[in-house]
Parts: C-alpha cells; structure tokens; sequence
C-alpha cells in the first residue's frame, strides 16, 4: 500500500512540473528597472498590423491595403484615400521602442493631468494585428521626465513615460495621414506623356529615359520655327508626379464634379515602361474658383486640387516651346559686350581669367571681379521670354531698331549670339510691365520682363567686386 501510494505521489509531482515548464504557471506583470511594473508592448509586431483605428483627439481609419495603406474618416468608406505608407511604419515602429520606458502611477485620478482620460485631449489608439488580439492604447500628453509621452493601456489605470515623443507621429487628421499624390510612380518610370485639351489635337511627348531626354512624338504637326523644350517637358513630369489633392468631395458635390468631368474634361495620361497607364482627368478652369475638380481613371472618388498645379500639367503644344532667347557653350565663350542706351560694358577672356576692356575708365570706386562675368553668362544662358508674342510690330515701334538694350555673346571661332530688348509691350496679359525682345535663335518677338532689361541696365555694376 505505501508502495503504490509512494508511486502516486511521484507521478503527480512529475506532472505538476511538466505542467509548470509547459507554460501553466500563473502570468507575473514584467518588472520595471525602477522595481514598478513595466510597459510591455511586447505584443506589439508593426508587420503584422493590419488595421489601426484612431480616436478621441484625433479620428481616422487606416487599413492595410496589399504593400500600401488607405485613410479615411471613421464610418465613411467613400472618403479612403492611400496613406502615406512611410509615415504609417514609422509611428508602429516608435510606439514599440519601449526601452527606457518609466512606470507614473496607477491612480485614476491623475489620469487627467497626463490627457489619459475622457475628457476629449487623449488619444485613443486600437490597433489590429494578424492573428494576435488587437491592442488598444491611450496617449497621453508629452513633456515626461524621459522626454517622451505619457501612455497607458486601455484596459488598465497604470501610467508610463513612453521615451519617444509619440504626439507628432500619433495625434493626425485624417488629411495628415494620406499619400496626397494622385499619381504615384517614379519619374523613371515614364516613357510617354499624352495631353489632352480642349479641342485641340492631343500632344505627345516620349522620354528617353535620361535627363533632358524628353521628345516631341515622332510625326507631331508643329508650327514653323517652333522649338521645343525637353526641359519644359521634364519640369511637366515632375510637377505631375507631385499634384497634390486637397480634399476628397463626397455627396452631391462629388456627384455633381462627375457629372461634369464625364461631359468635358482635359487630361494627362501618363504611359509606364511596364505598358500601364494613369490617367488624369482635369475639370475645366473656372475664373471664380481655387480648385478644380480631378479623377483618376479607374477610380470613382472625384478629388479637387488646386487650380494652379493644375494649369502646370494641362498643357498644349505651344506650352512645350522653348522660350530661352540665347544658346551658347559656356566654357567657349571669350567675349561679352552689352550695351545699355550710350554705355558700353565689355569683357574679354584672356589667358584662364577675363579683363575688363569698356568702360576704359570705369569709377574710382569700380573693383572688377571676373568671377562675375560667369555669372552673368550663366543667367543669360537661363533667361526665357514669358511668352511669344503673335502680333506682328515694326522693329522701330518695339524699339528693336536701334535695341534700347543689346547683348552680344562671341564664342571662339567667331560666332556671335545676340539679343536685343525694346520698348514696354502695351497692355500685358501679365500684369507684370513686359518689354519686347528677339534673340538670334528665331526670328519672333517675345515678351521678356523688364526686371531683365533693368539688370543689364546696371553696366559695369554688373561686374563689380561684391
């Protein structure tokens, strides 16, 4: 009998510490280095979260949607746009850094000095993970002794000092969180661009794929004399790549900006290298509004943004025209010669420096630094007219024949470039005071500012010692 019972009790000791190793042991709250209990947010894994749910201060939905995330207003499916999915991972991943993290209090009374507790300043944070039970939070306001945030778990009184500053990555609207693009690919991925607008014939442009390897499509029916801009075309794509929306219309406004879109609209369609397309569709400008209405093809919602980066990327054949006014190698040039009404500055290179040849005898206070013909070279090289002008003026009349201004860039081996600006253009569409200008590339007339005429006007100036 003592035998067996002997037995017995043996086995059912075995038991008790198969049980004990096997995990049956009773949960024991992790211990801070303070000796108070710890903040685990060991259950935390950023890629397996699949949802996040924000409230109280802040209110927004986001949920994992394939590689990326969508945002929207909490109980409004129509109003999801992407996320930023960057900005997502980063705030995941600085609520799980815990290290450093200090146990506050658990009395509840406090709970409204750190924002932790109803009264409308914490902010409630659920967060959904892949086969793990969700996780919600409460944070609280910043300025902790760790310099972090104020925290505590939502089913618990117990207060930390989280170490990271969580306010700025947490506490978003709901257009904080969103990718406003409404093109998302990588500028490498372009091959063609295609704009549509009005009843004009739609234009487009194909890229290289290097820099400045933007073209006109081969067979483009293009005006006599017309240039065009690779880089314009290059600024195109990138502006396009970087529209923005500003708000998503719901209801009846963005059933009446479909509507509207769906009778007459201009686009832009951007061709991948993978043989994808995204179109853009533009409303039409309206003199009395900031916005216009955007949808991208494939797409229901019905975006507005803003009128301006819209008029950068609606574009006809005549917006793609070069408007520089001079084309000259840089390192090759050795002479320049400007000529302002009576006064005359010239600069000529000799050796690897340049020397000042007109005026002979400049002021006393005159210090010439060569550096400054370079720069000087450089803006003439960059300087565009504002537009083309159509209506035909006698050379006289534009004060083109004798210019008020003159410039005159020599290349080594003699050739010259050569640029004359006028009068004022009567009655700018600008509103900005335009004088006339022709360059030697073309035989038009063009519009330039006169800040351009102004500066040239300031002669040897031009060249002085800072």
């Amino acid at each position: 009998m003592k035998k067996g019972l002997l037995i017995a009790v043996g086995a059912a000791v075995v038991l008790l510490v198969f049980m004990f190793v096997a995990g049956e042991r009773p949960k024991v709250q992790p211990a801070s280095s303070s000796g108070g209990p710890a903040l685990d947010l060991s259950g935390l894994d950023p890629a397996r979260v699949s949802g996040l749910e924000l409230s109280g201060a802040r209110r927004a939905t986001l949920q994992r949607d394939g590689d990326g995330w969508t945002v929207g207003e909490p109980g409004a499916p129509e109003s999801r746009v992407a996320a930023d999915g960057e900005m997502v991972k980063g705030a995941l991943e600085a609520l799980s850094r815990t290290s450093g993290a200090k146990f506050v209090t658990r009395d509840v009374d406090r709970l409204s000095e750190y924002w932790l507790n109803d009264g409308g300043r914490a902010l409630k944070v659920r967060i959904v993970q892949e086969g793990r039970p969700p996780l919600e939070l409460v944070l609280g306001r910043e300025g902790a002794s760790n310099g972090g945030t104020y925290v505590r778990n939502a089913a618990s009184t117990e207060v930390f000092e989280h170490p990271v500053r969580l306010g700025w990555l947490w506490r978003k609207r709901v257009m904080d969180w969103r990718d406003a693009r409404l093109v998302r690919v990588a500028l490498g991925d372009l091959t063609a661009l295609v704009f549509r607008v009005g009843e004009d014939a739609p234009v487009t442009v194909t890229s290289t794929g290097t820099p400045g390897g933007w073209r006109l499509a081969e067979g483009t029916q293009v005006p006599e004399g017309f240039r065009f801009s690779s880089l314009v075309a290059d600024q195109v794509a990138r502006d396009l790549l970087e529209l923005e929306l500003q708000d998503v219309l719901i209801g009846e406004a963005a059933a009446q900006a479909a509507r509207e879109l769906a009778q007459a609209h201009d686009s832009v369609e951007a061709r991948l290298e993978s043989g994808r397309s995204v179109v853009l569709r533009l409303g039409r400008v309206s003199a009395s509004a900031d916005t216009v209405a955007a949808q991208v093809e494939g797409d229901s919602r019905v975006y507005a943004v803003s009128a301006v980066s819209a008029s950068q990327v609606r574009k006809r054949l005549g917006d793609l025209r070069d408007l520089r006014l001079l084309r000259f190698a840089l390192e090759k040039v050795d002479r320049l010669s400007i000529q302002a009404g009576e006064a005359q500055v010239v600069v000529a290179k000799e050796g690897q420096g340049w020397t000042l040849l007109e005026p002979k005898a400049p002021p006393e206070s005159f210090r010439f630094d060569g550096t400054q013909v370079e720069a000087q070279l450089v803006w003439l090289q960059q300087l565009e007219a504002a537009r083309l002008l159509d209506a035909s003026v006698q050379d006289a009349e534009a004060g083109l024949s004798p210019p008020v201004t003159s410039v005159e860039v020599r290349e080594e081996g003699g050739a010259v470039q050569t640029l004359r600006l006028g009068n004022e253009v009567p009655n700018a569409a600008t509103g900005r005071k335009e004088v006339y200008a022709r360059g030697s590339l073309d035989a038009f007339t063009y519009a330039v500012e006169d800040r351009a005429r102004a500066w040239l006007a300031r002669g040897p100036a031009l060249f002085s010692a800072p």
